[in-house]
This record gives structure tokens, C-alpha cells and sequence, in this order.
């Protein structure tokens, strides 16, 4: 039995009578004003509004519950569309993105935005124009990104559930760095679009953040959509197996591996202590674990992953270009970000196509390796704990090379973007694979570091459409009580 009180909890409360939806969304504005200072979690809010959609939710299965959306790519109309970046710091969305229509759909009500790094680039959150994102666990460090903000809007207490995005990892990374429960969902199962249903070539996809097995659940049970304009169809789950859950009803095959799939970058003891804690409890309950080599070095794919962000970003701020009659210049945007746009002036039609075809044959190699043996497959979901807010992830001389990137021939420029990620990457080589390939991926809240009282996640792997499998063992880790969780719920116990 789930014991926290999570957005499920609250929702019965409602239909229950228990409270009202103007008593919760007064509530969650209480606290954003009380305890959002502390972190910056959220970084804008809009009560009138969110009190004006409470008559348009009132049939979800998640009737009631305030809903803080990503201040990237989650547009509602009348709210800021900023996506974190001074150079749409005026921008108001116009229309509902298809996200968003879920979401009132399943009665959720938009309430808030979620900071977010500019554009989503990192795994940190710290826009220069909202500023950093602090960890509940621990304010010196980050709470990770670039779902950040939707984070420590969760681990805080102030929502039950957030809005996210996972474009390289960024629900995972923060749910591991933050404590919660992250599912970056099988491609094309999330509503999309419209105008972004290649979202980096079918890399980035919707989700939420959470803090129980059956809220992940059941928000991929209400939210899932088949649509015929997205370019990646898959078949939807069964809504009545995610709602109601159970433990797997016979023990599972499980890989597992404490190797780093990237060339180059080593794994903490704090993330290999996180695996073995649950190696070690599966194979108490039964299931079948075995050791294996990670299936492929992703070095050669993360430079891929990095040439689809410059291509993407030029395609992204040309428009803006093109509307105001000038180029963007190092001013505009931050140097990550004008870095890429540079480089993706450069980038060549057919190093594209090679690149996406690159990762449909990583996708064959988990699916030929591992899950035409195994049931699952298990790693860190982050090769170490969250880094400091002040610890220097790109050197100064990169920043300063990134800002006159119109310099460089594309190589020289690729280069540098690759120096500029690579500390960011030490912490975080896992996350990016899965969104190359497609498949699924979940972080589960396992471990903490008593040193730092920082979290760390485990990560399952799955072939697509294995969410309900996938979820059905992180329930078997929730029901035994292998999961640690934010003060604010453990306070709350009931």
C-alpha cells in the first residue's frame, strides 16, 4: 500500500470531498510562496489562471491536482513560452500544445512553470535568465536537468507530480540526482506537437516527475495518445494493467552491468554501491540476475547525439533569424547555446542521415544483446551523485572559444562542443542512449549517499512497450520500502 501522500492521494481526497480543488490550488500557492525561495524551482505562476481551468478538469482521473509545466516545449496558452532563453524572454504562448491537452484531459490543472536550462541543453539548471535551480537534499549542489525545476518542485513538497521532458535524460538525470521517480516513456507513446513531433528527431518525448510507482502509472495510462500526425507510432498500453499494477507474478531474467558505456569516463563507488543494493534485493525476491558487459562503447554515438543538437538548434533559431532580419550573434544566447547554433550552420545533410542511422543500429545491439535474453537490464542511472551549483562544468578558455565558435570549420567546432560537454557527461553517460534508440527507461530512488545526503538512482532498461513490466519491479522495490524519499514525504507518512 502506497503510504506517501502522492497526487493519486490527493485526487481520491477530492472526490472523496475531503477538500476542494480551489482548497488544493490555494494550498500549492501557499507553498510555492513559502519554500519555492528556497530553491527557485519555480520561476513563474499564474493562480487566476490555473483557478479559471479547475471547471475544464473535473472528469480526469487526476481531477483537481495542480500541475506545474516545463518552461520548455509545455505551452499554455496565456502563459510564458520562454524556454528559459533571454531571447524569447517576452514570449506568450498563443495555443495549447498537445502535451497540455493531455494533461487538462486527465484533469490535471496548470499551475506554474518548472525552471529549465536555456533551450534544455545541460543537465543542470541554470538559466542566465531565471538563475540555478538548488537540490532539496542538499542547496549547494544541483537538483540536475534540464528538468530541474520540475524536480525540486516535487522533492520540496510543493507538487505531488510535474511536467518534464527527456531529451538526453532529462527526467531521469534530476530524478536520480533529486530522489524521485523518472520514466522517459517508449517513442511515440507521449503526446507531441504540434510543430515539434521530430523533437530532435524523435530523441525528446513528454513525461512527468513523481514520487510513487503508481502516479508514474497511472500519468502514462492518462496521457498516452496515438496520433496520427506524429511520425512515431506505437501501440498504446493497457490502461487497466498500469492503474492497477502488481508485482511480477514470476521472477524475471535481469541483466545487469557496472560498466560505463562511454569510453573514457569511470563510475563512482556511490552509484556501483546504488546497483548492488538492487541486484542484491531482487535476487532476494527470487529473480534471476546476471552480470554482463555493457553491449556497446557510446562514445562514438554521443558525438552523433551532439551533431543532431547543432543541426537542430540552426533549424530552431532560424525562423527567429529570419523574422528579424539579422543573425543571432553571442549576446543574444548563451555561449552553449550560440556554440551549436555556429555548428549547426555548418552541419552536412549526409553526417545527419549517417548519424540517425547510427542510432537504429544501437537500438538492433540492445535488442539483439540483451532483450532477446533478458526480461530487463539494469544500470546507474547516473554515474555519480549531483554536482555542485559552483563547480565548474565547462573550462573558461571553452566558454571563451564557444563565443567566437563563427571562427571554426565544422570539425574544429564539433570539437569543442564535445570539450564543452565532457565533464557534464562524466556524471551522466547513461542517460542519452535511451533516447537515441527509442526504449524506454526508468529511474527508481534507491540509495543516498550519507556523505553528501545526496541521492542516487538505479536505471531499468526496456524494450519498447515494456513499461508495464518495468513498472510492476519498481512497485516490488516501492512495496518492500527500497525507496528513500524527500523530508517533505517522510514527514507526512501515514
Amino acid at each position: 500500500m502506497v503510504k506517501i501522500k502522492d497526487a493519486t492521494y490527493w485526487a481520491e481526497k477530492i472526490r472523496e470531498g475531503k477538500i476542494s480543488r480551489e482548497e488544493l490550488l490555494e494550498s500549492t500557492q501557499k507553498k510555492i510562496e513559502e519554500i519555492n525561495p528556497r530553491y527557485n524551482a519555480v520561476i513563474a505562476y499564474d493562480f487566476n489562471k490555473a483557478k479559471s481551468s479547475l471547471s475544464k478538469t473535473k472528469e480526469g482521473y487526476f481531477s483537481g491536482i495542480p500541475f506545474p509545466l516545463k518552461m520548455l516545449g509545455q505551452d499554455h496558452a496565456g502563459l510564458p513560452s520562454t524556454s528559459s532563453s533571454k531571447l524569447f524572454e517576452e514570449s506568450i504562448a498563443r495555443s495549447d500544445d498537445n502535451f497540455v491537452k493531455a494533461a487538462l484531459e486527465a484533469g490535471l490543472t496548470p499551475f506554474g512553470q518548472t525552471n529549465s536550462p536555456e533551450f534544455g541543453f545541460k543537465n543542470i539548471t541554470d538559466s542566465a535568465l531565471y538563475g540555478d535551480t538548488r537540490n532539496v537534499w542538499n542547496t549547494a549542489y544541483s537538483s540536475g536537468g534540464s528538468s530541474g525545476g520540475a524536480a525540486s518542485a516535487v522533492a520540496s513538497g510543493i507538487f505531488p507530480m510535474a511536467g518534464a521532458s527527456d531529451g538526453g535524460g532529462s527526467i531521469r538525470i534530476p530524478a536520480s540526482f533529486s530522489g524521485l521517480i523518472g520514466l522517459k516513456m517508449t517513442r511515440g507513446l507521449m503526446p507531441q506537437g504540434p510543430g515539434n513531433y521530430r523533437g530532435w528527431q524523435g530523441a525528446a518525448t513528454t513525461g512527468a516527475l513523481t514520487v510513487s510507482v503508481r502516479d508514474t502509472a497511472s500519468f502514462l495510462a492518462e496521457m498516452q495518445r496515438k496520433q496520427e500526425a506524429d511520425p512515431y507510432q506505437t501501440e498504446l498500453l493497457d490502461k487497466e494493467t498500469l492503474h492497477h499494477l502488481t508485482e511480477p507474478k514470476k521472477p524475471l531474467k535481469i541483466a545487469y552491468s557496472f560498466d560505463s558505456p562511454v569510453s573514457g569516463i569511470s563510475i563512482s563507488g556511490t552509484s556501483k554501491a546504488a546497483l548492488q543494493k538492487a541486484v542484491d534485493f531482487l535476487k532476494a525476491q527470487g529473480h534471476q540476475l546476471i552480470e554482463i558487459a555493457f553491449p556497446l562503447n557510446a562514445r562514438p554515438l554521443v558525438q552523433t547525439y551532439y551533431q543532431m543538437n547543432a543541426a537542430e538548434t540552426y533549424a530552431m533559431l532560424k525562423p527567429w533569424e529570419i523574422a528579424n532580419d539579422r543573425k543571432i550573434n553571442k549576446s543574444d544566447v548563451e555561449p552553449l547555446t550560440y556554440a551549436l547554433l555556429e555548428a549547426g550552420r555548418n552541419a552536412d545533410a549526409a553526417s545527419y542521415i549517417q548519424a540517425l542511422n547510427q542510432w537504429d543500429s544501437a537500438c538492433a545491439t540492445f535488442d539483439e544483446d540483451i532483450f532477446k535474453n533478458f526480461d530487463l537490464f539494469l544500470t546507474p542511472t547516473t554515474a555519480r551523485t549531483a554536482p555542485k551549483i559552483d563547480e565548474e562544468l565547462i573550462a573558461p578558455n571553452i566558454i571563451e572559444k564557444m563565443k567566437h565558435m563563427e571562427l571554426y570549420d565544422f570539425s574544429e567546432q564539433i570539437e569543442t562542443i564535445e570539450q564543452a560537454f565532457e565533464k557534464s557527461l562524466t556524471f551522466t553517460p547513461y542517460n542519452f542512449i535511451s533516447n537515441l534508440t527509442g526504449q524506454p527507461a526508468l529511474s527508481l530512488p534507491i540509495y543516498l549517499d550519507e556523505t553528501t545526503h545526496l541521492p542516487q538512482g538505479v536505471q531499468v532498461w526496456g524494450k519498447k512497450n515494456s513499461e508495464p513490466l518495468m513498472l510492476s519491479m519498481a512497485l516490488q522495490f516501492e512495496n518492500h520500502d527500497q525507496f528513500i524519499l524527500p523530508e517533505f514525504y517522510r514527514s507526512l507518512l501515514r
